[in-house]
């Protein structure tokens, strides 16, 4: 049962047996209904520590559950604080980068251009080289 519904339910039997007490329908001489009576009391009284004890549990669980998010809250803030910096070191505006990348681009281009046509050189000398070991061959 959880804790509503029993608080309601000793409520409504403490209710129940004020009631019969007043319109005398729970005679109060008897020693059978002393003694129910009593286990009665005693029985809202152990459910009561009980249910102080869950309470208690229920406040610890929950006075865990914000010093955890604290931290993990402060995790996040740190986080987003390092991400602010990065952000903030990177060129500012969508085309102050492009720049840069553009005089990489050309940079990179202009070396591969050069190693092309030192390539193209290379081979046709050798293309020339060929030739003239062809027409030692064929005049031999």
């Amino acid at each position: 049962m959880d804790m509503r519904a029993e608080i309601l339910d000793l409520k409504l039997r403490v209710e129940e047996l004020e009631t019969g007490v007043r319109h005398g329908v729970v005679a109060i001489d008897r020693r059978g209904e002393l003694d129910r009576q009593a286990e009665f009391l005693r029985e809202i009284g152990d459910r009561t520590r009980s249910l102080r004890a869950d309470v208690a549990a229920v406040k610890s669980a929950l006075a865990d559950g914000r010093v955890e998010m604290a931290e993990q809250f402060a995790a996040v803030e740190t986080e987003i604080a390092a991400i602010r910096r990065e952000v903030s070191a990177c060129p500012p505006g969508p085309g102050a980068g492009e720049g840069m990348v553009a005089d990489e681009f050309a940079a990179v281009r202009s070396g591969l251009e050069h190693e092309f046509n030192s390539l193209r050189s290379e081979m046709t000398d050798l293309g020339i080289k060929l030739d003239r070991l062809l027409k030692r061959r064929e005049n031999d």
